[in-house]
């Protein structure tokens, strides 16, 4: 069974556990691919040089939602992101959208952010990263005002199934994370049977979201294991074939450019 981790963060905790030592608990998990995303400039350098230095790695470049600047830092902020995505060292855009859950970016700046992440995607051809929380009315809302197919994936999905359908009818994928697990989240069980198996992805969003059988422990990628076959019981559908379907949809949709 190969699996691909479609979101985490091994810029976090380097110090005390190196990215090797992550990707080698990974390997042996079956975890062949994995791709590390962006939440601001210096994580989007960071993530490169990690996609540089290890095989099966790779690397989008984005500002998360809630780390947003406000006005002309903003601009200056994202112009450099378009320097960083000029080249080439990238698989996607972001990760972006809108968090209202908490107000640290406020949500003006957000949907800038975000329109100028949607406008680097198309430029660039990459695929888009989108974090939503607290926010899926207005990001759809967003998204749908671009009146076009959108090449990207809603990552870590935490809506219901008639949210899910929303994004689907964009053309995005849809990726589920350890949430998916927990045992109060039957709306997005329900989200997770609905959506076509072209479509579909696994992630940790590590060190966040540790599945149920490791929770309370920092995710990793090699936790993605346990999600996918989550989400293989849940629809009927044996591991290893959901496995080898998620890891070609994560490769066609993150193609190396």
């Amino acid at each position: 069974m190969r699996l691909f981790d479609t979101h985490c963060h091994l810029t976090w905790h380097m110090d005390e556990d190196p990215p090797a030592e992550r990707l080698a608990r990974a390997r042996a998990a079956g975890v062949e691919r994995l791709l590390t995303v962006a939440v601001d400039l210096d994580s989007a350098r960071t993530c490169a040089e990690l996609a540089q230095e290890f095989d099966g790695v790779a690397a989008s470049a984005g500002i998360h939602p809630n780390d947003v600047p406000a006005g002309p830092e903003r601009d200056a902020v994202l112009s450099e992101l378009e320097t960083l995505l000029a080249d080439g060292n990238y698989v996607a855009v972001g990760e972006t959208g809108l968090d209202f859950y908490r107000d640290w970016s406020q949500p003006a700046d957000q949907e800038a952010s975000l329109e100028q992440h949607l406008d680097l995607a198309q430029r660039f051809e990459l695929p888009v990263i989108l974090h939503c929380r607290a926010s899926a009315a207005r990001l759809l809302e967003v998204l749908q005002a671009q009146q076009r197919e959108i090449a990207g994936v809603m990552h870590c999905f935490s809506e219901d199934a008639t949210a899910a359908r929303s994004f689907l009818d964009l053309g995005l994928h849809v990726s589920f994370a350890g949430n998916l697990t927990y045992p109060k989240s039957e709306a997005l069980r329900e989200a997770a049977r609905i959506v076509p198996d072209d479509r579909l992805l696994v992630e940790t969003d590590a060190p966040f979201l540790a599945p149920q059988p490791k929770r309370g422990k920092r995710n990793e990628p090699a936790y993605v294991a346990h999600t996918l076959a989550f989400a293989a019981e849940l629809r009927g559908q044996d591991a290893e074939s959901l496995a080898e379907q998620t890891y070609g949809n994560a490769s066609s949709l993150f193609t190396s450019r």
